[in-house]
């Protein structure tokens, strides 16, 4: 049976990393270092309790000191700590549902505009092995998300699109950053009950005119 040594783990891990970065001619990683270029692999190590979470950040596109086009891509990897048995791997980063063992999949890239939804989220349960009790595609192209707890098994998904203004040139206002364009809010309410084994999903959109959330790049 294998066995989970988190100070081992993290050291694997960290001499991962070092090795990644000098490959690549780089000798560290941080915010105040240089950016960092195509290909670099770097791991994170997170302990969830009974299960271990490792996930991988690939830069897919460089970064750069002037305007920083870098675009990074996520892969997650959950373990039962018990015996290191792989439990589910995603295309994404996730995020914890309050006071479950579920997480919510989503959020597969990452850039200076922000972090990307993907085409759509996933619930999934640890303690079932990683059993998912709801997928599902969003219909419209949402370019930002920010997930919301509200209580135990129940949090709220807000997704944002953008396009342009398509009211009266007039009424549109003048922006500090970014431009004025009509913006599509789409909320999931999003409650699981594990001892069920099933999710539900509540979906409203409203429609508004507003400044671009999006950022630019610097």
């Amino acid at each position: 049976m294998k066995t989970y040594d988190e100070q081992a783990l993290r050291k694997s891990i960290d001499e991962f990393n070092a090795r990644q970065l000098k490959s690549h001619g780089v000798e560290k990683a941080g915010e105040d270092l240089p950016p960092l270029p195509e290909g670099v692999v770097q791991l994170e190590f997170e302990d969830l309790g009974e299960h271990v979470l490792l996930q991988l950040r690939e830069v897919r596109t460089a970064h750069s000191d002037d305007i920083d086009a870098g675009v990074d891509q996520f892969r997650s990897v959950f373990f039962a700590k018990s015996d290191m048995k792989k439990l589910t791997e995603i295309a994404s980063r996730s995020q914890a549902l309050p006071e479950t063992s579920m997480r919510i999949a989503i959020g597969s890239q990452q850039s200076c505009l922000g972090e990307a939804p993907g085409d759509g989220y996933a619930i999934f349960d640890l303690k079932q092995n990683a059993k998912t009790y709801l997928a599902e595609k969003f219909q419209d192209q949402a370019q930002s998300f920010e997930v919301k707890p509200v209580k135990p098994g129940t949090i709220q998904l807000l997704t944002r699109s953008e396009s342009d203004f398509k009211g009266n040139k007039k009424d549109a206002q003048q922006c500090e950053v970014g431009s004025w364009v009509d913006v599509l809010e789409t909320t999931y309410t999003i409650n699981c009950d594990a001892k069920a084994g099933k999710c539900t999903t509540q979906k409203k959109q409203r429609t508004f005119p507003a400044c671009s959330a999006i950022g630019a790049c610097d």
